[in-house]
């Protein structure tokens, strides 16, 4: 394996060597990689672009969007990409889910690390695993408007929450 993938088929090879479980959509060159499990559903998908020198890397968040929940939904994540270092927020209006996503441009001969391609994995699913909460909250009935507040609470919450489970630093 190069140091660098720079084409779809040595993605694939890179995940059957290291024994990474996937699927394969090799027509739309989209790859399937089992998630993790709750909080989020289903899994992370990798589409290597067949015009474009990019890379995409989308986790869906929330399944089964209520119709009535779309404008709230469309305005907090406006409102909650606006702010965020990285946001990457979007709606799949066909099949009403809430995804995270991050394209990644793979120029040759450079490419993609494995390592880059790893860590940019784990932080689209960490991205998503993090507001999840926050968008199920305006799924279920709070306006998208009062997003950046539920998003603000959530984190100080969690950091409480680590803060208290963490051993106090000794001298």
């Amino acid at each position: 394996m190069s140091v660098a993938i720079t084409k779809f088929d040595e993605l694939l090879k890179f995940l059957t060597d290291t024994r990474v479980p996937h699927r394969i959509d090799p027509d739309r060159q989209l790859i399937e990689v089992p998630g993790e499990g709750p909080p989020l559903p289903g899994n992370l998908y990798i589409k290597w672009e067949k015009h474009v020198p990019f890379l995409q890397l989308i986790h869906f968040m929330i399944e089964d969007v209520p119709a009535e929940r779309e404008h709230e939904l469309e305005r907090a994540i406006v409102r909650l990409d606006n702010i965020l270092e990285v946001g990457g927020f979007g709606f799949e209006y066909e099949r009403r889910r809430l995804y995270c996503r991050l394209s990644v441009p793979v120029y040759r001969p450079e490419g993609i690390t494995p390592t880059t391609l790893d860590r940019l994995c784990r932080g689209i699913v960490e991205n998503a695993r993090s507001y999840v909460d926050v968008f199920a909250q305006v799924v279920t009935g709070t306006p998208g408007d009062q997003v950046v507040a539920i998003a603000q609470e959530i984190m100080a919450r969690r950091n409480a929450d680590v803060t208290k489970r963490s051993p106090a630093p000794t001298e």
